[in-house]
């Protein structure tokens, strides 16, 4: 009998004190762009990126059809540098003026005017939009093209009155309106480099897109002309008002000027004059600045000749010491300014100078002692003397022209000391004049600005020019700019196409599964023994009909080995067979455990599989049925008819049964002649393969698989097989498989590709490295065989061999007798 022993075990499990290295590289995010994985992964959802670019194939066609055609119309506006005039002036006003032009701050503020609300107005009134309430400009009327087309043929400026915004015009509700919606219609841009504005209008009628492009240009440049004729007109009419109040304050100021002149004579003498009378117009201070009187001129005429007469001296003085410093050498005498200027001086320098050259000629014909040569000599030397005779009389001369210098220093001095005393005593009189006379050219010369400004003012009045013009007129559209077919169906398939590999690049990111063999050992940090591919029915069919087998077709999809022994999922299980084998030592190497994160992902399928290939290598293997909670291996070799009740493991762990009455040998193989035979033949062959199932129903599995009974198995087991395979119950699912993990000696973790979570996976193994075993390696169970088999390759060639010994021709007729499957069978 089989009781309960107590609680389950697996609590004692749950703390977890060390981490398998294979788990922290697992958990860290992978860092980068793979494209090799994701167009593997495109590669497989292509029918998303096919449907995404279908659908936006057919939005940008119902755009096509839902948007109404748009024109655009073009004008070119061009800005002067300066603002243009007939008065070739340079006042303040106007250079500013100029150089606000020049400045890109000019082209910006007339770019925004452009498309200024009370500009828009403007424009909506002189084009009369306005008239059908908007019809013809929002393209809301059926003759609105009728009626643009009867409108472009009347002249613009007989058609109806212009407005005059300067005037103080108002607009109505519908034109601010049409203004509002027109907004949306302009685009002004300044082109880069140049002084040129590009004006865009776009309308859903071309006329009414060209009428509206010239408008704006045209209402621009006429409101700025009429701007500035209001502000030339305000201008004029206040420069005259300040001409009457200029003109009277100037006669009040003349007036008082001569009134004070015929009262105090004797003020004209110290400054005035008469420009302060108004009797000499152009003269005074509007004219040439002020004119001294007669005191003052006549002691700036004395002040002058006294600076000359010294500075003449100093001169004449520091030649002397010239000449006294240089005593009798007559080259440094020469050199002082004041004797090689004297005429005496260069008469004789120049007596020298030609009789020099006399010599230097005599001197190619003649010999020094050429009597022609001797008196040449004697006159240079009377030349050289009378030079020096001149130069030393130049000495008392120049001391006669300081001493004169001194005396007349000394007249002009004193003339200098009575002319300033005579000023002083006139300046108070001439106070009050000096302050009348300033006063009266004050007013002169702002009259005079002002008849000026006037004059200016009253010829620019009426120009009808400004810095704005029109550089290019708009032409009629002939082809609509919005929307364009090819545009927007070239778009629809981008967005398409970006938005089908958006999502297979958001699903392969939130993919936590394992898809590959690279992927399985670069996230895991454990080898991949072997890649089983994904079945398919072809791979259940038998190489030769088995007309007496009377097992399901279901029971095929577990022993592919030996249903399919030419086939790549066979030929997987013969990898994962030699993988295992060169472990390490045989002794090492005699117990296999086969577990997995989670149910469903292959693990019995791997289990019965491998045993058979052990079976087929000619070995003696004991499968176990280590799942007490789910037992399904006993389902897969079970024919038809046959009982359940079966001894297993259970049985043998409570002590009622032997272990060899508990097995069952349910295959042997003949290694020699690969020929197969049934468990009922009597005497069995090299290769044989025995199974210990389940048996009874265990309320307590965990107990059981704790005690020391299943340590006995496994060493009893050992000692008789050479082989022995324990499929066990899913990590995650249950305690049992860590409880067996310390006595076995190697342990394989099944992995179902593309489905498993890493998550999943990361807390079995850290499980099971918490129980002391460490997994030998991953199998990474039904690998796609889809157009990306070249990513999620399994490392099989199908095919290879066919023909020439390969395990499909050779096998003989089954003659086993099998029972049905358990309803999860296959690969899961």
């Amino acid at each position: 009998m089989i009781s309960a022993t107590g609680p389950a075990q697996a609590s004692s499990l749950q703390a977890v004190t060390r981490v398998h290295p294979a788990v922290d590289a697992m958990t860290e995010p992978q860092r980068g762009f793979n494209l090799r994985r994701f167009w593997h992964s495109l590669l497989e959802r292509v029918w998303v990126v096919v449907v995404c670019v279908v659908i936006g194939f057919f939005i940008a066609l119902g755009y096509l059809a839902r948007t109404p055609k748009t024109y655009q119309a073009h004008a070119v506006l061009e800005v002067d540098f300066q603002q243009p005039t007939f008065v070739s002036g340079e006042d303040t006003p106007m250079r500013m003026r100029s150089l606000f032009l020049a400045s890109q701050e000019a082209l910006r503020t007339i770019e925004q005017n452009l498309t200024n609300r009370e500009m828009l107005a403007r424009v909506v009134r002189a084009e009369g939009l306005a008239e059908d309430d908007g019809a013809a400009l929002l393209g809301t009327s059926q003759d609105s093209s009728k009626k643009s087309s009867a409108a472009t043929q009347k002249p613009t400026g007989t058609s109806r009155a212009q407005p005059n915004l300067v005037a103080g015009m108002t607009f109505t509700p519908m034109e601010d309106a049409l203004a509002g919606a027109l907004s949306g219609m302009i685009k002004a841009a300044i082109r880069r480099g140049t002084r040129l504005i590009d004006v865009f209008v776009t309308n859903r009628d071309p006329i009414i897109a060209q009428r509206l492009a010239e408008a704006v240009g045209r209402e621009y440049i006429r409101n700025a002309i009429e701007r500035r004729a209001s502000f030339n007109q305000d201008a004029l009419r206040y420069l005259v008002e300040e001409e009457d109040r200029l003109k009277l304050n100037l006669q009040k100021s003349e007036a008082a000027v001569g009134e004070y002149k015929a009262k105090n004579p004797e003020a004209l003498q110290l400054g005035g004059g008469t420009a302060g009378t108004g009797s000499q117009p152009g003269s005074g201070a509007g004219a040439g600045g002020s004119r001294g009187g007669i005191v003052e001129d006549k002691l700036q005429d004395l002040n002058s000749k006294l600076t000359a007469v010294k500075t003449d001296r100093l001169r004449l003085e520091g030649e002397l010491n010239q000449i006294e410093e240089a005593g009798t050498d007559l080259n440094a005498l020469l050199d002082v300014p004041g004797i090689s200027i004297a005429p005496l001086v260069n008469e004789a320098r120049h007596n020298v100078t030609q009789i020099e050259a006399e010599i230097a000629t005599l001197s190619l014909r003649y010999k020094a002692k050429h009597p022609k040569m001797v008196a040449a000599r004697a006159s240079l030397s009377e030349a050289q003397e009378k030079l020096r005779q001149a130069v030393q009389t130049q000495p008392a001369l120049l001391r006669n022209a300081i001493a004169q210098s001194k005396t007349t220093e000394a007249e002009l001095q004193r003339a200098v000391h009575e002319q300033e005393g005579t000023a002083l005593a006139l300046g108070k009189t001439a106070i009050g004049y000096q302050e009348l006379a300033r006063q009266a050219e004050t007013d002169r010369a702002l009259y005079e600005s002002v008849l000026r400004q006037i004059k200016q003012t009253d010829l620019t009045k009426d120009i009808k020019t400004d810095a704005v013009s029109v550089a290019e007129h708009a032409a009629l559209p002939r082809s609509p700019v919005n929307p364009i077919p090819s545009k927007a169906i070239t778009f629809g398939l981008l967005g398409g196409l970006v938005i089908g590999l958006a999502f297979v690049f958001g699903a392969d990111a939130l993919d936590r599964s394992l898809k590959t063999v690279d992927q399985a050992e670069d996230a895991l940090g454990l080898p991949v023994l072997a890649a089983i591919p994904e079945m398919r029915g072809s791979d259940t069919k038998k190489r030769h009909d088995d007309k007496d087998n009377e097992a399901p077709r279901e029971a095929a999809m577990y022993r592919l080995v030996d249903e399919a022994p030419a086939g790549p999922i066979a030929e997987s299980f013969r990898n994962l067979r030699a993988a295992l084998s060169l472990l390490g030592p045989e002794a090492d190497r005699k117990v296999f455990l086969f577990t997995s994160a989670l149910p469903n992902e292959g693990k019995s399928f791997t289990s019965v599989n491998f045993a058979l290939a052990l079976a087929h290598q000619g070995q003696r293997v004991l499968l176990i049925d280590g799942d007490l909670r789910r037992p399904s291996v006993h389902k897969v070799f079970r024919s038809s008819g046959e009982k359940e009740e079966f001894p297993g493991l259970v049985d043998y762990l409570v002590h009622s049964v032997a272990l060899n009455d508990a097995t069952q040998l349910v295959a042997t193989v003949d290694p020699e002649t690969s020929g197969r035979r049934l468990a009922q033949l009597s005497e069995p062959r090299v290769g044989q393969l025995y199974v210990l199932s389940g048996g009874e129903r265990a309320p307590n599995p965990a107990e059981l698989l704790s005690g020391e009974s299943f340590k006995e198995l496994i060493f009893e087991a050992t000692s008789r097989f050479d082989r022995v395979i324990i499929d066990s119950a899913p990590i995650l699912a249950v305690s049992d498989t860590l409880l067996m993990a310390p006595h076995v000696q190697t342990i394989v973790m099944v992995v179902r590709a593309a489905k498993t979570p890493r998550n999943a996976i990361s807390r079995a193994l850290t499980l099971l490295d918490t129980a002391g075993n460490r997994p030998a390696g991953i199998v990474l169970n039904r690998l796609p065989r889809r157009r990306g088999a070249g990513y999620y390759y399994y490392y099989a060639s199908h095919g290879y061999g066919d023909g020439n010994g390969s395990y499909g021709g050779v096998y003989g007729e089954s003659e086993k007798k099998l029972a049905s499957p358990s309803d999860n069978g296959g690969q899961t």
